[in-house]
């Protein structure tokens, strides 16, 4: 009967060796406190020990439960999710192929502005006359000659305003 008391059970009795001579020793609570309820120690122990595994079990369970809860409103939403995305998504195709016409008007009027540009651009080079265009050509010939210091291309620049003033005396003139 003693027997099985007196064996010595891991972890419960726990004894530190006195580091120098003059110092107690010490022992683990648990083992002070079997010692101080020796009859009451083994039935407490084994019936506290089975009232935490049922109440952990317990624990358990009832976070499984709402683990699973919580995964299904995690699920409905994501559904929920999904089909207003989808709904958007054929609404904006709906759209889209209703634009298709608008897309070809569009194009049509870039075409159209393009072409009034190159009309624009020709009237101009007919007007401005040979002498301007020359000019104009060799400001731009001499700033590619000279990237790095475009201020030795004055001459250039000077003939292109000369060119651009007679230009323009000559509208003022016809419009005289």
């Amino acid at each position: 009967m003693g027997a099985g008391q007196s064996s010595p059970v891991q972890g419960d009795q726990t004894i530190t060796a006195p580091e120098s001579s003059g110092t107690s020793v010490q022992f683990s609570p648990s083992l002070l406190d079997r010692l101080s309820h020796p009859l009451s120690s083994s039935s407490s122990s084994s019936s506290s020990s089975s009232s935490s595994s049922s109440s952990d079990e317990t624990v358990r369970r009832r976070l499984a439960a709402e683990s699973a809860h919580l995964r299904a409103q995690e699920a409905e939403i994501l559904e929920k999710i999904n089909a207003a995305l989808e709904k958007e998504n054929l609404d904006a195709e709906k759209k889209s192929s209703g634009s298709s016409t608008s897309s070809a008007v569009l194009e049509r009027d870039i075409e159209e502005v393009r072409e009034k540009i190159e009309r624009i651009k020709a009237e101009r080079e007919k007007k401005e006359g040979e002498g301007v265009r020359k000019a104009r050509e060799g400001v731009v010939g001499c700033y590619k000659l000279h990237p790095d210091r475009p201020l030795d291309c004055w001459r250039e620049v000077e003939a292109f305003k000369a060119e651009v003033g007679k230009l323009e005396q000559a509208f003022v003139k016809s419009l005289q």
